[in-house]
């Protein structure tokens, strides 16, 4: 028995260290989330759903705004629109992962309809229920733990071991997913775009505008504020999942000219109703090239708009 103990035990221990190794070396190519809670706190942060996670880059803001009074480097601590809507459970790890210290910070709020959207036939939020708790980042307690163990015992579903081997996407230790698995084809394109649209018109049949999400935002950008700048951001998209987006929540541009004359800060709406020219994989998230020249022109957004004030 006491045999049977040992090589269990050293089995276990041999396990975790491989696990430890896989963590620390792979974590960013087998789970989209795993190293934004492994990096040290941060002093400026991009806030949004998976289009501002795939198509802002830290490291071009980084070299862009090098020269102005941001405290950087930026985190980018964008996650799903399954995972993180505007609202108080998403607010509250923002604030976790916010280096207090921050006095002269960056915040980009990246800001879709569905970032202010609930089921209300599931979830009252008026009530406190949120269809993302429980999910990543709100039931983490560690978010700058390298390797992280509360993140893989609380979220072992999120892990894809196999793409160990393939590496078709890479979560970077500055929060940017980098995905590489881009269509070849555009009947690829179509489809990845039809599936997008799929998802988008079941959003629109069950999912409603919440007043508790706006008033959300707006606490979210006064908490921010006392540690820097703040600026929403609407990405571009292909104008027919703008049409799609438009028709669900028609008085969205207003609401977010409306939070951010009264908090004083920068509202950019990239979509003016010409046709999308940055290059997307799937209709609405932009890729790499996309993405890159996309946050080259957010940067110089953002600097023509501190030399006018």
């Amino acid at each position: 028995m006491k045999k049977y103990l040992i090589k269990t035990g050293l089995f276990i221990f041999i396990c975790f260290i491989i696990l430890t190794i896989i963590m620390l070396k792979y974590g960013g190519n087998i789970d989209y989330f795993y190293n934004k809670f492994t990096t040290p706190k941060a002093k400026s942060m991009i806030i949004g759903d998976s289009r501002s996670m795939q198509g802002i880059q830290p490291t071009i803001i980084n070299h862009k705004l090098k020269t102005e009074n941001f405290e950087l480097p930026i985190l980018n601590y964008s996650f799903t629109i399954a995972q993180a809507p505007i609202g108080p459970l998403y607010a509250e790890s923002i604030l976790k992962k916010l280096d207090n210290s921050s006095k002269e910070g960056m915040f980009i709020i990246s800001m879709t309809p569905w970032m202010l959207a609930s089921d209300n036939n599931k979830f009252d939020n008026n009530l406190g229920e949120f269809r993302e708790e429980g999910a990543p980042p709100h039931n983490m307690n560690f978010v700058s733990m390298n390797p992280n163990y509360e993140y893989l015992l609380k979220n072992l579903n999120y892990f894809h071991f196999k793409a160990l081997f393939r590496q078709t996407s890479t979560m970077h230790k500055d929060g940017w997913l980098e995905e590489i698995n881009l269509p070849d084809s555009p009947e690829v394109f179509n489809s990845w775009k039809k599936n997008q649209q799929h998802i988008f018109e079941k959003m629109i049949a069950e999912y409603v505008v919440s007043s508790l999400r706006l008033k959300s935002l707006d606490d979210l950008i006064k908490r921010l504020k006392k540690h820097g700048k703040v600026y929403i951001v609407r990405m571009p998209i292909d104008l027919d999942f703008l049409a799609m987006e438009n028709s669900f929540y028609k008085g969205f541009d207003n609401d977010m000219k409306t939070v951010s004359k009264k908090n004083n800060i920068l509202y950019i709406n990239f979509n003016n109703g010409s046709a999308n020219s940055f290059k997307t994989y799937d209709g609405h998230h932009l890729d790499k090239k996309g993405g890159a020249i996309f946050t080259e022109i957010l940067c110089d957004s953002v600097l023509k708009y501190e030399k006018n004030l």
